[in-house]
């Protein structure tokens, strides 16, 4: 379908999605003609294509990701040290990323170079590392492809290319995966269960300067309280902690997926999940989740853990909000007592039917419409108080007035606002005004 739709497009341009998104062969017989411009001689010589059995075909893909356009392997795991392409863990944790101006980053695992190449756009100066030379070989690839020129490359295992340094900003989607093999770098720790997790997350505190943010892909085994485990590696860490928790799967699934991801044969696949099943019961895991853990150092306070579930399909790039829900926890205290207002992007949506002749509210909903788009459902209570949040006034002076309005008693209301309002701010759907 997608290769037919080509047929309306620009002749070069066209060949080019067919190689290199698409990854189809081009005839010989096309080849000329069609990418002229270009220089089939440049594209062999550089390695992105080859001439074989009358074709012309892709040696990699290129992808457009935003204003970057990255290179990395075809889609097939076929070796050990496989350049894996932007996919949605890369795309969540770019979005959970805090962009503040600044003078160093790093990117451990860099891969490819993607989040690399998005730190470069806001700090002067950026270090990536990844035990896979070859995939570093593509990430210096990816950075010379998008003219950028402030990042530094180092092969190594994890922090241990820089060890005694401290970044403004770290990022890191690691091979998290809780799996018995270590057939896939990219994918494979070779830790037991979700120990690569637990020591990254321990490890990257002393990596931060002060007030610094960073934001590490995870995954865990789960027990009742889903945020337990990952709130035990950031104790006494010197960090504030958002944990936004984006998935989780039952043992069966999570190896069926990992293994279906790598393309294995079907008798294979039936073995290679009976093996990762087994491995997951001698380990006693019966779920597994996954998430982004957000850090922000901070010294000198008592540091506080924050969870939340990821609402489905309502990601954006979060910066702005992030800083807002970090910064918010210093007015938890005073939540009554500081005028708050819905920020710009929220929204209260209700809704109603018409019931003798009248509308009568049958629901009422705030969101967010960019970054982490949180919501919360309002009984009527919950959305008489969030008109109240329009920066003119702390919410216990109104309080008298709305109890006496809606015939509830004072402290009752008060209480529920309060709770309300607690959450609304370190969500960041309200904030006071500037």
């Amino acid at each position: 379908m997608h290769d037919r739709r080509l047929a309306e497009a620009e002749p070069t341009l066209a060949a080019l999605i067919r190689l290199f998104v698409l990854n189809l062969g081009l005839p010989l017989d096309r080849v000329e003609a069609e990418l002229a411009p270009v220089g089939v001689e440049l594209l062999v010589e550089l390695g992105l294509a080859e001439e074989t059995a009358g074709e012309l075909v892709p040696r990699l893909r290129l992808v457009p990701n935003g204003e970057l356009v990255i290179a990395s392997d075809l889609g097939s795991y076929v070796q050990p040290d496989h350049a894996a392409s932007v996919h949605r863990p890369s795309v969540t944790l770019a979005s959970l990323t805090v962009r503040k101006r600044g003078a160093r980053a790093l990117d451990v695992g860099t891969g490819t170079g993607f989040q690399a190449l998005l730190a470069a756009s806001h700090c002067e100066h950026v270090v990536a590392t990844d035990l896979n030379e070859r995939a570093l070989a593509f990430a210096e690839f990816n950075a010379a492809l998008n003219g950028l020129t402030n990042i530094e490359f180092r092969a190594g295992s994890f922090f241990e290319p820089v060890r005694g340094e401290t970044f403004d900003l770290v990022v890191s989607n690691p091979p998290y995966v809780i799996s018995p093999e270590t057939a896939l770098v990219f994918r494979d720790s070779g830790k037991p269960g979700d120990t690569v997790s637990a020591e990254l997350v321990a490890e990257l505190p002393a990596y931060l300067q002060e007030d610094g943010f960073g934001t590490i892909m995870i995954s865990w085994a789960a027990g009742e309280e889903a945020a337990a485990r990952p709130r035990s590696w950031v104790d006494a860490s010197g960090c504030d902690a958002w944990l936004i928790h984006t998935g989780g799967e039952d043992a069966l699934h999570a190896a069926a997926t990992w293994n279906r991801a790598a393309g294995t044969d079907p008798e294979g696949f039936a073995q290679r999940v009976d093996a990762w099943v087994a491995y997951y019961e001698e380990l006693g895991i019966g779920w597994i989740a996954y998430g982004a853990l957000v850090l922000r150092r901070r010294a000198g306070g008592s540091n506080w853990f924050r969870a939340a579930e990821l609402p489905e399909d309502r990601l954006r790039p979060a910066s702005a909000h992030l800083i807002q829900m970090f910064s918010s926890q210093e007015l938890a205290d005073d939540v009554l007592d500081v005028p708050l207002a819905l920020v710009g992007t929220a929204f209260v949506d209700r809704t109603a039917r018409v019931e003798d002749g009248a509308w009568n509210e049958v629901s009422a909903t705030v969101r967010l419409e960019s970054g982490i788009g949180f919501g919360v459902n309002l009984d009527p209570v919950g959305a008489r108080l969030v008109v109240l949040f329009d920066g003119r006034a702390p919410l216990r002076r109104q309080i008298p007035a709305l109890a006496s309005e809606l015939g509830v008693s004072e402290p009752e209301l008060e209480a529920f606002a309060e709770r309300l309002a607690e959450h609304l701010l370190s969500h960041g759907l309200v904030a006071p005004l500037p």
